[in-house]
C-alpha cells in the first residue's frame, strides 16, 4: 500500500523535474502543474450597450473584449497558429505534449499487464495471474489517474480509481500474509 501511494507522488514529481530540466517550465512559473493547458478561461459579460463581449482570461496584458465574430476568428487563429503536433494532441504547449506522452506511457504499461498475464498463462498451460500483472496494473492506473486529473477527465479518473483499489487489495493478498510466502491459491 505504501509503495502504491509513493507511486502516485513520485510520477508527477519526476514529470515536473523533467519539464524543469527541459526548460518547458521555470521555477517562477507558479505551481508545478498547469492542470489543463487545452482549456482557455473565457469570461463573457455585457458591455455598456448590453452587447455580450468575450475576453480571454489569464493574458499578461489586459485583453480587449471581443464580439462574437472576433472571438470565433481569434479561436480559429490560435488553433491555426499552433504546431501540428499541438493540434493533433489538443494541447497548447510543450508541457501539454509531455503530459500526453505521460498518458500514453501509462496506457502502455496498463496494456502490458495483459501481455504478462497471457504469457504466464501460456507457460503454465492454465489461466493464472502473476504478481507482475497487479504491479503493472497499479503503476499504469496510477499514471493514468494523474493524467486524467491533468486532462480534467472525471470519467477516466473514476474508471481507473475503482480498479486501483482492487489492484492494491490483490497485492495485499500476495504480500501481506504473515511470513510473506506463497499460499495455496498462488500455486
Amino acid at each position: 500500500m505504501l509503495v502504491a501511494a509513493a507511486l502516485l507522488l513520485v510520477a508527477p514529481a519526476l514529470g515536473w523535474v523533467l519539464l524543469l530540466a527541459l526548460g518547458a517550465i521555470r521555477e517562477d512559473d507558479g505551481p508545478p502543474f498547469k492542470f489543463s493547458d487545452r482549456i482557455a478561461t473565457i469570461s463573457v459579460a455585457p458591455d455598456d450597450d448590453g452587447i455580450l463581449r468575450a475576453r480571454f482570461a489569464g493574458a499578461k496584458e489586459e485583453a480587449t473584449p471581443l464580439t462574437g465574430e472576433e472571438f470565433l476568428a481569434e479561436i480559429h487563429r490560435r488553433k491555426r497558429d499552433l504546431p501540428w503536433i499541438y493540434r493533433l494532441l489538443d494541447v497548447t504547449s510543450f508541457a501539454g505534449v509531455c503530459w500526453v506522452l505521460f498518458g500514453f506511457a501509462g496506457q502502455g504499461i496498463f496494456t502490458a499487464r495483459m501481455v504478462v498475464q497471457w504469457r504466464a498463462s501460456e507457460k503454465a498451460r492454465s489461466s493464472i495471474v502473476p504478481p507482475a500483472f497487479w504491479w503493472l496494473s497499479i503503476l499504469g492506473a496510477s499514471m493514468l489517474m494523474v493524467y486524467f486529473v491533468w486532462r480534467k477527465e472525471i470519467v477516466g479518473f473514476l474508471g481507473q480509481s475503482t480498479g486501483w483499489f482492487i489492484y492494491v487489495r490483490n497485492l495485499w493478498f500476495i504480500y501481506g500474509r504473515e511470513g510473506g510466502g506463497e499460499g495455496p491459491a498462488d500455486r
